[in-house]
């Protein structure tokens, strides 16, 4: 499918104005939180989820909590520069 050269720059335009806003929204939620990692939530976990996070800390995997449904908190582990 072949577009005119307009609507190439029109679509370019606005892909650019879309960049654009995804940045400012971008910085200002960052300057909410500020720079680095801020702690905003504490979770309280069982003997069992501790274990498993400090095992996969101790082996030098990086811990990541992702939002889940009904809400959950899924935890990912990794290895550091695997």
């Amino acid at each position: 499918m072949k577009i005119s050269q307009r609507e190439a720059r029109r679509l370019r335009k606005r892909v650019i104005e879309l960049e654009q806003q995804f940045w400012r929204m971008r910085n200002r939620w960052a300057t909410d939180f500020g720079p680095g990692w801020v702690n905003i939530e504490t979770l309280t976990l069982s003997d069992a989820s501790y274990a498993k996070l400090s095992t996969a800390r101790k082996l030098d995997h990086a811990v990541v909590v992702v939002m889940g449904d009904n809400n959950r908190a899924l935890f990912y582990a990794d290895r550091f520069g695997a």
